[in-house]
């Protein structure tokens, strides 16, 4: 098998990306180890990172995300090396009933461990992120109490 080199990984992280783009989160899945980690610094109520171990569990925490959103990404720039690569990705999400958008820029460090990806760490603007699930949750809120 041929080494992974900074072609074949960017191929792979953009084929992950465009199959989150389609919904096709089994297509998604297919590119990464079935003990892979899923790690954000957004996303806690806490503050904390949120962490998905496991395809599984990852698989339901996308679906979570499907449901009541509809998302793109895409990647800006990409660099690897030694089995690491770094990622700029331009994204945006937008909430299926209140129709609010979020849209920016995050960082994505991708490890992968052959031809998968193993480990995916994202680095969003957590206060900007944060916002917005607390405007789409109060706005839910507003229409559901009418």
């Amino acid at each position: 098998m041929k080494k992974l080199d900074q072609y074949m990984a960017r191929s792979l992280l953009e084929a992950t990306h465009a199959a989150w783009c389609t919904g096709e989160i089994e297509r998604l899945l297919s590119n990464y180890v079935d003990d892979c980690v899923y790690w954000c610094n957004a996303g806690s109520l806490d503050g904390s990172p949120f962490i998905v171990e496991g395809k599984q569990p990852f698989r339901a925490f996308l679906q979570s995300i499907t449901a009541v959103a509809e998302s793109a990404s895409v990647i800006e720039h990409f660099q690897f090396e030694d089995g690491v690569g770094r990622a700029q990705i331009e994204a945006y999400i937008r909430h299926r009933r209140t129709g609010h958008v979020l849209a920016g820029t995050y960082r994505q460090i991708v490890t992968y461990r052959g031809r998968k990806i193993a480990k995916s760490e994202e680095y969003h603007d957590a206060a900007k992120m944060a916002a917005f699930w607390r405007l789409v949750t109060s706005d839910e809120k507003a229409e559901n109490s009418k």
